[in-house]
């Protein structure tokens, strides 16, 4: 059977042909496929966390033990865990590229205001709950201490909380509660968030660019459209090609952090880099700091469309809106800066310096009664000294 046979009856099977409806020329550039570069690192993190999975165990007095084990038995492992935890890092990054991109070029605008509120809930998703929640369960320092913000944050919100915190129930610990929303509801979210997000780039097509004929136009002249979406697809995974080989090299080469398990005694560690700006703040206010914080974020997000509905996407025209986004994104790299340099802190959870105490959290008896050094796989190895032991004493005591 010749190519050109083959190639006809692959189509008449899948209809591919179909893909080649046309899109403006400019979507073959890197801004414009940032996008699908992003969604390919979805793909990435959904089969490698599919594989981990079945190594991990979330009860809370396992989970480190697993990760552990994970890293140092497991064949091929590390490598996995690595390119899992680097891939994370790299769709945030391109997510932000992403939006900046989107920000710059007015591509929000009439009829794509709907579009980029699909985005701003896809991002905070990601961030804010699937990324979250996988810190969150391995169950380190970073880990518990992040647990403990975050069951601050949602006594805030009330009834509503209880729902989300330990007010639930004491039957499942929180981190067998947040696995399960990690590898359940938070791909569930992000995929239907997906589906209609780019359910909307398609009806409404790839954007025109910010300046040029077309710069307020609502779309580019049909009779212009000289790129087709197939060939945006295959920039799409050239660019993911390089993007994600890089990515994998650096797994292999620098492997993701791996830490011991959780002690009782908070140390104020500081959470993964994509939250030290809301770590400056804390410095700051306290732990409610993270709840305002992003309450204003999201708020600022939403308004984007609604401060900038003229008709161009000029640059030149929108000065007052990139001139809040530039400043806007000089204060949370200068929070993020200043977060890096300053030392470790233990945050209160009250202004008034009241301490939120991890004892409270579920679980923490067990992992005091069970410390780990890191070497969770030794059965010989010593649980902890007598001068640990005796300093968890101690803090037990000046906590109750």
């Amino acid at each position: 059977m010749s190519n050109g046979s083959l190639r006809s009856r692959l189509d008449e099977w899948t209809r591919l042909s179909r893909l080649s409806f046309p899109v403006p020329a400019h979507a073959k550039n890197l801004g414009y496929c940032l996008g699908g570069i992003t969604l390919l690192g979805f793909a990435i993190l959904f089969a490698t966390g599919l594989i981990l999975a079945q190594f991990f165990n979330p009860q809370q007095e396992l989970a480190n033990k697993s990760v552990h084990y994970i890293a140092e038995q497991l064949t091929g492992g590390r490598f996995l865990r690595s390119f899992h935890y680097w891939t994370a890092q790299a769709v945030v990054l391109s997510m932000v590229a992403h939006i900046l991109r989107v920000f710059y070029s007015g591509s929000y605008k009439f009829p794509r205001v709907l579009t980029w509120y699909f985005g701003t809930a896809l991002f905070f998703t990601a961030v804010m709950l699937s990324y979250f929640s996988g810190t969150v369960i391995k169950w380190d320092q970073e880990g518990s201490e992040a647990l403990e913000h975050f069951q601050f944050v949602v006594d805030l919100l009330g009834p509503v909380g209880t729902l989300m915190g330990k007010g639930l129930t004491d039957s499942v610990s929180m981190n067998v509660r947040m696995y399960s929303f990690h590898v359940t509801l938070a791909p569930l979210l992000l995929i239907g968030l997906i589906v209609g997000h780019f359910y909307l780039i398609h009806v409404f097509n790839i954007s025109p660019l910010p300046r040029g004929p077309h710069a307020r136009l609502d779309e580019v002249p049909k009779a212009e459209l000289t790129g087709t979406f197939t060939e945006h697809l295959f920039g799409i995974l050239r660019f993911s090609l390089v993007f994600y080989g890089l990515v994998a090299i650096l797994a292999a080469v620098v492997h993701a952090p791996l830490e011991a398990a959780a002690s009782a005694a908070p140390t104020g560690v500081k959470p993964p880099w994509i939250y030290w700006w809301q770590y400056g703040i804390e410095n700051f206010v306290g732990m409610a700091g993270i709840l305002y914080s992003s309450v204003v974020l999201v708020l600022l997000f939403l308004l984007v469309p609604l401060l900038d509905r003229g008709p161009s996407r000029d640059p030149k025209d929108r000065k007052g809106v990139l001139v809040l986004g530039a400043v806007t994104f000089v204060i949370l790299l200068g929070l993020t800066i200043y977060a890096w340099l300053s030392p470790p802190q233990v945050h209160s959870g009250h202004s008034h310096g009241q301490e939120h105490s991890m004892d409270a959290m579920p679980g923490m008896g067990e992992t005091k009664e069970t410390p780990s050094d890191g070497h969770t796989h030794d059965a010989d190895a010593p649980t902890g000294s007598t001068k640990e032991k005796d300093h968890d004493l101690e803090h037990e005591e000046n906590t109750h």
